[in-house]
């Protein structure tokens, strides 16, 4: 089974450095993809006022958003690929599309890991297809 896509998203409130964000979106990606993909970044307001940029990147294509998900899956630790698998009803909508949320601060650092905070990139893997059962998402995330 394929991806047909993988996307980031996050929010860079005006206390971050909006270019180390965008950095942490793009390095997500493999080497060779991250001349070619920059994150779109658009102004907002967050809930006090205060200035907001959200950020996003979206992968699509025949190959591309499967070997981004690989790679994905190869920096997050082996207790995190384990949870997926063990608990992929919290991550999966039950149709086509598994939803991660990923530790900001540990994206930034080069070592991303799942988090249940809010201050979160959050991922988006379309499986290409329709509806599929649990052991098919399994497998196309090689967690199975």
């Amino acid at each position: 089974m394929a991806i047909s896509s993988i996307s980031y998203s996050t929010i860079a409130h005006s206390t971050e450095d909006l270019g180390r964000v965008g950095r942490a979106l793009q390095a997500l990606l493999p080497v060779s993809m991250r001349p070619t993909h920059q994150p779109s970044i658009s102004e907002a307001t967050g809930h006090h006022g205060n200035p907001i940029h959200l950020l996003a990147l979206e992968i699509k294509g025949k190959t591309e958003p499967t070997d981004a998900f690989e790679y994905l899956l190869r920096l997050l630790p082996m207790a995190d690929r384990l949870m997926i698998r063990d608990q992929i009803m919290t991550y999966w909508d039950g149709r086509s599309t598994v939803f991660l949320r990923l530790d900001k601060q540990s994206c930034l650092t080069g070592r991303p890991r799942l988090s249940t905070a809010d201050d979160v990139i959050r991922a988006k893997v379309s499986l290409l297809g329709g509806k599929h059962d649990v052991v098919s998402v399994l497998d196309a995330f090689e967690l199975n």
